[in-house]
């Protein structure tokens, strides 16, 4: 099953799969991947599976988010062994 492992900081790390629904990340209760990062929004990025192909949409974040230090615009294809960065949490994608 495709799965996000969270690497950095090291007390944050975990491994979270990923549902066919998707995978909503940031600080609040109702995420699927809530993370303790003051620099993560509430509600910051989701990860999709559309049409066989994963993206990571980034949902209007004040900090950004990034893939393999490259900013994500809106919506970006994600791909196996790809580092996502948000706030200072860093995450590496398994799909």
């Amino acid at each position: 099953m495709p799965h996000i492992s969270v690497l950095y900081p090291e007390e944050d790390k975990q491994v979270v799969q990923i549902p066919e629904a998707g995978l909503l990340v940031g600080r609040d209760a109702f995420c699927d991947l809530r993370l303790k990062d003051e620099f993560v929004s509430m509600q910051h990025c989701k990860i999709l599976f559309e049409n066989g192909v994963f993206f990571l949409e980034d949902l209007g974040s004040t900090n950004g988010t990034f893939i393999d230090g490259t900013e994500v615009e809106e919506k970006s294809v994600l791909s196996k062994g790809q580092s996502i960065q948000i706030g200072i949490t860093v995450m590496k994608a398994d799909i």
